[in-house]
Order: structure tokens, then C-alpha cells, then sequence
């Protein structure tokens, strides 16, 4: 019986309609002095010449296979992907983005020791692949022996580092132990959620010093678009960050208040998108939705004893005290104002 080695990392890449980021994408991975991985190329129902890109290297490269399945989003094409890897570590790259040479120097860190999750800095680029933003760490750890809440503290209360798949490492078998997968019908804040669930129940972790990942910025990004269940995301993410924070013994003012207000913001997030004129409810439904948010008794308490916020100060005065058709006429006035 042929036996099949096991990779160290699987780098599964959800493609939709890539063609443009695609070949700069997987050549990137490719072309790296480091070799123990398999890539597995998702191909999400895409429309355009993606599929063929993909079967391409797929012919050519025995570590890249393609997977084409209907187009479900990122979170069923991340999950498929996973239940095709053979990798001790598996790893997430949007279709759009690319890693540098310092993708191989975290792999040979990781390949000597044995950590359950790898986190890396990343750079934020503009399409062409000019510098936008740098966030650059030195390394930080912690095993059974060491503090867990320190950690999570350095990468996520405040921190750029925590939300995002596609800058870190993630052990498999934790993955298969505990059932932890993508929410399917979450188009926002699944791989936040997917950290959440996974930080639980790791036990080692490091914060490397090499930021392999470059991650474009495009003017019309997802967190642009509208979301009907932008509500109830945010109000999962807020429940599961409160759930980590209490699994692992953080309970300081400071952190708290961090979770409480990134609730808010999603929360005014969700009431932003039902003001944008390519809403397409119903008026009707617009000031339902509207009196659902306003009336959560969690968001009713976090904004009455909130008295810092400047997400939106209208917004939040809105919120505040419950004023649905004040709030939707004044933000779809500036709406249409802005055109």
C-alpha cells in the first residue's frame, strides 16, 4: 500500500471570481522555498476565468488540487476545503491576496516546534501592491505552563490581529476534535467567530515576528456592503466574545468595555444598511428591524451606560433613546444626500 505523507500545512484558497488577483495568488505560494504543503483551490461557482486558472495549476503542480462547487460564499468554500485537508496545520488565503517570502520562515518556525496556533503581522496593500498600512510584533507565546489570557489580550483586545483566518496557522486535529467550522450563512465576522471557537480550546499559541501576508484594501470592501442579518452576527460575535472572556478568566474593565463596544458598532452598523438606498425592504420592515435593534434589553443597557462612545454620536442618540423614525429619516436624508 502506497503510503501518502502528510503535509505540514494545508493552504486552502476560496476563489470567486479572481481572475484578476488569482495567478499572483497561487504563484506566490508556489514559488516559496518552503514545500511541505498541499494547496487546495476552492472554486466557488465563480463566473469567470477562475475555474480555468485553477484547473491549470492544477495540471501542472502535483500539490495544488481545485475543488469546484456551487457558489455558497467564503464560509461553505473554507469548510469544503477543510474537509478535503490532509495537513497537520491548516492555513487560509483569500484569492486576492498574497505572502511573501516570510511565509517560509514561519513555516520552518512552526515545522520545529509544535504550537496549537500560529498567528502572524500582516501588511495592508493597495491593488497594485503599493504599502498602505504595516503591523510588525515581536514574538510572544504561551503553552500550558504560561498565561492564556495574556496572549489573547496582545492579539485581540485592541489589537488588529484576531479577526482574520488568513494570518494564522491552525492545528487540524483541534479543528476535528471540537467540530469548529465556518458559520455558512455569516458573510461577515465567520472567521472572527471561527477564533473564538478555536482560541477556547487551544492550548499553545505563537505570535510570530514575519509578516508574511499582504492583504489588499479595495475601495468597495465587504464590510461596505449591506448584510440583513448584520444585527444578529454582531449580537453572536458579542455573546461568543463574552463566552471566551469568561472561559479564560478575563474579567477587567477594560476588556469588557472593548467587547461591549464592538457590539455597538455592530449594532450601528445593522441600522446604517437599513437606511442605504440599495435596501431593498420595505418601509414597513426598514422601522421593524430598526424597533428590533432598539429594543434589545443587551443593547438598550449597553448604550445607557455608555457614555464615551463616538461611533456615530446621531447614531448613538438614536439608539440611545429609541427614536426608529428619527433615525431613519435623518440618515436617509444624508443618504441621498451624498448620492
Amino acid at each position: 500500500m502506497l503510503h501518502v505523507k502528510t503535509p505540514l500545512v494545508s493552504i486552502i484558497i476560496p476563489v470567486y471570481n479572481a481572475q484578476k488577483f488569482l495567478q499572483r495568488c497561487i504563484d506566490s505560494v508556489l514559488n516559496q522555498t518552503f514545500k511541505d504543503f498541499e494547496l487546495i483551490l476552492v472554486n466557488d461557482g465563480s463566473n469567470d476565468s477562475s475555474g480555468e486558472i485553477c484547473d491549470l495549476y492544477c495540471e501542472q503542480n502535483e500539490r495544488v488540487q481545485v475543488h469546484h462547487i456551487k457558489n455558497g460564499g467564503p464560509s461553505r468554500a473554507r469548510n469544503h476545503g477543510m474537509a478535503q485537508a490532509k495537513g497537520k496545520y491548516i492555513t487560509f488565503i483569500d484569492a486576492d491576496d498574497y505572502v511573501n517570502a516570510f511565509f517560509s520562515d514561519t513555516a520552518n518556525k512552526v515545522k520545529s516546534e509544535d504550537y496549537d496556533l500560529i498567528v502572524a503581522p500582516f501588511s495592508i496593500v493597495n491593488p497594485i501592491g503599493d504599502s498602505v498600512e504595516s503591523f510588525q510584533y515581536i514574538e510572544k507565546s504561551f503553552s500550558s505552563n504560561e498565561r492564556k489570557q495574556d496572549f489573547l489580550k496582545a492579539i485581540w483586545l485592541g489589537k488588529p490581529l484576531f479577526g482574520s483566518c488568513w494570518n494564522k496557522w491552525y492545528k487540524k486535529s483541534i479543528i476535528c476534535a471540537n467540530g469548529i467550522g465556518f458559520m455558512n450563512d455569516f458573510f461577515i465576522a465567520e472567521d472572527y467567530l471561527f477564533n473564538l471557537h478555536f482560541y477556547r480550546k487551544c492550548q499553545s499559541a505563537v505570535l510570530v515576528s514575519f509578516p508574511y501576508y499582504l492583504h489588499i484594501q479595495h475601495e468597495n470592501s465587504v464590510t461596505s456592503r449591506i448584510y440583513y442579518n448584520r444585527f444578529d452576527i454582531a449580537k453572536t460575535v458579542y455573546i461568543e466574545s463574552l463566552k471566551l472572556l469568561g472561559d479564560i478568566n478575563i474579567h477587567d474593565h477594560h476588556s469588557r468595555t472593548f467587547v461591549e463596544e464592538a457590539y455597538l458598532s455592530g449594532v450601528l452598523r445593522a441600522m446604517f444598511d437599513i437606511a442605504k438606498t440599495e435596501n431593498k425592504l420595505t418601509f414597513r420592515e426598514k422601522i421593524t428591524e430598526l424597533k428590533k435593534y432598539l429594543n434589545d434589553e443587551e443593547v438598550r443597557t449597553l448604550a445607557a451606560n455608555n457614555k464615551n462612545y463616538t461611533f456615530n454620536r446621531w447614531a448613538f442618540f438614536c439608539l440611545k433613546y429609541q427614536l426608529p423614525m428619527f433615525y431613519y429619516s435623518l440618515f436617509k436624508i444624508r443618504n441621498l444626500l451624498k448620492g
